[in-house]
């Protein structure tokens, strides 16, 4: 119940950006601007302040878990660019599909759903799996969102940007086992990261306001990526990890950070890159809606939560 209820909030907050978006108060313009802050300030300081809490992970997990995911995302690289040719005749919306397919939610949504499913000591764990997805976001994420506007290529800067550096610092604070840290220093990143979650999704309301009605009822791609990405692509990893040696606590829970709606990084990057957002919308828009009823059964499935 509580999973569902976690979900709902967030449903509600992407309705107040749609109704936001359609009485003037959010228009494109600020969704651009808004997304660039997100993206440049307020995640990095939400993944910053992810390794600021008073209880550090077992350092012992660190590498197994550091290990999973980013073989995870190694995997679905391969799904990103291979799956969406199926999905979709549109050889523009491949791009944008195999985003799809590859980015789950993690940071908005997966962190108080793995603290409702496993406790709130697993959200370090969590946040050592995001590094990969935010490493992969920024790197693979933006080559997929920018393929078929003729500028698919890799872009070094990425790896210094913002969010990275923030990535390689929470590492460092995990790994090196650094605690103790000033409230007066991790309370300020904490507030002004906590801006991410209600900021993305009103971006997501904001645009979805724009589509037209029969875009907003989606299409054969929209439906056929939101179930790969909500149940067959998680299962499929849940499956294969657990025939290696990890143990079944890490399995579990890199299969439900996994089974996450589509990233609404997604949207933002489509923003910041001039890229047409309407796919992108509906598939975050569906995915998260239909999340509702998978991450609970999900739960069941593999933790028996």
């Amino acid at each position: 119940m509580e999973n569902i209820e976690v979900m709902a909030a967030l449903v509600v907050i992407v309705v107040v950006g749609f109704i936001a978006g359609k009485v003037g108060y959010m228009d494109e313009t600020l969704d651009k601007r808004l997304s660039a802050l997100i993206v440049n300030i307020t995640c990095p300081l939400l993944i910053l302040s992810s390794t600021m809490g008073d209880t550090l992970p077992d350092r012992s997990m660190i590498l197994p878990l550091l290990g999973i995911s980013f073989l995870t995302y190694a995997l679905l690289t391969l799904v990103a660019y291979t799956v969406p040719r199926l999905l979709t005749r549109k050889k523009a919306d491949e791009g944008v599909t195999g985003f799809a397919l590859m980015f789950g939610n993690v940071g908005f949504i997966g962190y108080p759903i793995v603290a409702s499913i496993f406790g709130q000591d697993a959200v370090f764990y969590a946040a050592i799996l995001n590094v990969a997805n935010t490493f992969f976001v920024f790197t693979i994420g933006t080559m997929l969102v920018t393929e078929g506007k003729g500028r698919m290529r890799f872009k070094r800067k990425v790896l210094y940007s913002t969010p990275m550096i923030a990535a390689y610092l929470s590492m460092l604070i995990v790994a090196l086992g650094i605690d103790g840290i000033p409230r007066s220093v991790s309370r300020p990143l904490e507030m002004i990261g906590g801006i991410t979650v209600p900021g993305a999704l009103l971006i997501i309301g904001s645009t979805m306001s724009q589509l037209s009605k029969r875009n907003m009822l989606g299409n054969f791609t929209v439906y056929a990526t939101s179930v790969c990405r909500l149940l067959l692509i998680p299962l499929g990893i849940h499956l294969l990890f657990s025939m290696t040696s990890f143990s079944p606590f890490v399995v579990n829970l890199n299969t439900i950070i996994i089974g996450m709606p589509v990233a609404t990084y997604g949207t933002i990057l489509c923003l910041i890159n001039g890229r047409d957002t309407t796919l992108m919308t509906e598939i975050t828009f569906t995915t998260t809606l239909l999340s509702m009823l998978t991450i609970p059964l999900m739960a069941h499935l593999i933790v028996g939560a």
